[in-house]
């Protein structure tokens, strides 16, 4: 999947969305670029961020960073873990003990984090869960000590990088 700079798919957008070529015959006086340029940067910007938080995972290039984690020892069997800066997005998240992924939840204030309080109601290694809230900190249930992270999937946003499927690509609209 190509990765393109700031610049780059600059460029590319301005051509995907009918603002370049310009036409060389035309001549235009006083014209200053970089307003347009800024409007366009901020419009690709939330494209992309849009595009990370609701593609479907082929277009993305997630990255598995679960090599890169450490993991601190369970609290009343819960693992938490604060992700890197610009995480939008956590698609895959497994334990060592777990049967299965973790179900993925986004909302800490829905009823099935809410059970997550609970030793009675807390999910199990069969249907574990985990809670990703908007502050980048991840929550794994249940969790032991002798666990370890096999999987964290995670569509990140790095700066001046923007990577993904050609594919994702077609719902960048004409004006």
């Amino acid at each position: 999947m190509p990765t393109y700079s700031q610049s780059e798919f600059l460029a590319l957008w301005r051509t995907l969305r009918g603002y370049a070529p310009l036409c060389d015959d035309a001549v235009v006086n006083g014209s200053d670029d970089s307003d347009r340029n800024l409007m366009l940067k901020a419009e690709m910007d939330e494209w992309y961020t849009r595009l990370l938080l609701e593609a479907d995972a082929s277009l993305l290039e997630p990255e598995d960073i679960a090599g890169d984690m450490l993991l601190p020892p369970p609290e009343d069997e819960c693992i938490t873990l604060a992700l890197p800066p610009g995480t939008l997005r956590v698609l895959n998240v497994s334990l060592s003990g777990w049967q299965s992924p973790a179900t993925v939840i986004t909302d800490p204030t829905c009823a099935v984090a809410q059970r997550q309080g609970h030793p009675f109601t807390r999910a199990c290694a069969s249907a574990p869960v985990a809670i990703f809230t908007s502050d980048g900190m991840l929550r794994l249930y249940p969790a032991s000590p002798l666990d370890a992270l096999t999987s964290l999937v995670c569509a990140i946003r790095r700066d001046g990088e923007y990577t993904m499927h050609c594919g994702a690509l077609a719902s960048v609209t004409r004006i």
